[in-house]
């Protein structure tokens, strides 16, 4: 089985030029490994350093330091980079769309733009509604440039653990409860109101075919050139259940998959979240009881007269069609 890194490292290729977004104190593509990459992050390499100072070690010289400019402003060049990688980026920025077009214009012809996304249902954002498509281009339409108050009340508001942990594996809602007060919640929507600082937050929130969907969706209604060339889901027992991983070009054919099909995808990965154990095992135990009922129809249909008579015209079939 690949490790993350394999996994990423199979959606492009890293020897090119490229560029990393947000990294902080976990680069995939660290220079001092020879990798030739540029960085953009949220604060200088000093800064960064002091603010994780038990992980300073890991922290790479950043190129351009992000400071409420949109991507492409910040870098300052069109047709630049072969790739462009960003983990655990997308979901914080304030206008999904602008970031999308501002990395296809970054990117060479055939570039490609790798995402590591997270699985809302595995993380503290599991209680949170997936995020629509009218929602992004809402933001798009507004230039929107800092997170809403109501945004900023739902990051407070639904914020959850399970068992304490941010990240998991188990496929239940067993052990959550929510991180904060709705006081404290309260208290962040009048404060970002009158406040003018920039506040973070997950804006967003994806399961692997929701997300897929959105890409998909904006392609076609123009508002992105790119599209969906590669795509990776962890699966249940895998460590990085909390993430999904993409790899976006230009040069993508059109998603064969139809937005139905998406959408009904996504409401069946929500539904792979139980409710409890108690449900788990229930869900369990009918798989289990439905495949022995096929398991006996099929072994009757095998020991019916109809099929031992049949038997000679399906060799025939075999042999000469």
């Amino acid at each position: 089985m690949l490790n993350r890194n394999e996994l990423l490292f199979s959606l492009f290729d890293p020897s090119g030029f490229g560029l990393e977004i947000g990294p902080s104190y976990n680069p995939l593509l660290p220079k001092r490994r020879g990798y030739n990459v540029e960085i953009v992050d949220h604060a200088d390499a000093a800064s960064l350093r002091e603010k994780y100072r038990d992980d300073a070690s890991k922290i790479e010289e950043v190129d351009y330091v992000s400071d409420g400019r949109t991507l492409l402003e910040t870098i300052g060049y069109e047709q630049r980079y072969d790739f462009i990688f960003a983990s655990h980026v997308i979901e914080h920025v304030t206008d999904i769309v602008r970031f999308l077009q501002d990395c296809e214009t970054l990117l060479k012809p055939g570039g490609r733009l790798v995402l590591a996304v997270p699985d809302k249902r595995f993380c503290f954002d599991a209680l949170r509604p997936l995020s629509t498509v009218g929602q992004t281009l809402q933001a798009h339409a507004e230039k929107r440039k800092r997170h809403t108050p109501g945004i900023l009340f739902d990051q407070v508001s639904y914020v959850c653990t399970k068992a304490k942990q941010t990240v998991w594996l188990e496929p239940t809602f067993d052990d959550v409860a929510f991180l904060q007060s709705d006081e404290e919640a309260k208290s962040m929507f009048e404060a970002v109101q009158v406040d003018t600082a920039y506040y973070d937050a997950h804006a967003w929130q994806f399961t692997p075919a929701s997300f897929r969907f959105l890409i998909k969706k904006l392609r076609s209604l123009g508002y992105i050139k790119s599209g969906e060339l590669a795509f990776h889901k962890n699966e249940p027992g895998q460590l990085h259940l909390h993430e999904f991983y993409i790899s976006l070009s230009k040069n993508a054919p059109v998603l064969h998959d139809s937005d139905v099909d998406l959408l009904k995808e996504a409401e069946r990965e929500l539904r792979e979240v139980a409710v409890s154990r108690d449900e788990l095992s229930l869900q369990i135990a009918a798989a289990h009881q439905q495949i022995q009922s096929l398991i006996a129809t099929n072994q009757a249909l095998l020991k019916s007269t109809s099929w031992k008579i049949t038997a000679p015209l399906r060799y025939v079939r075999s042999v000469f069609l």
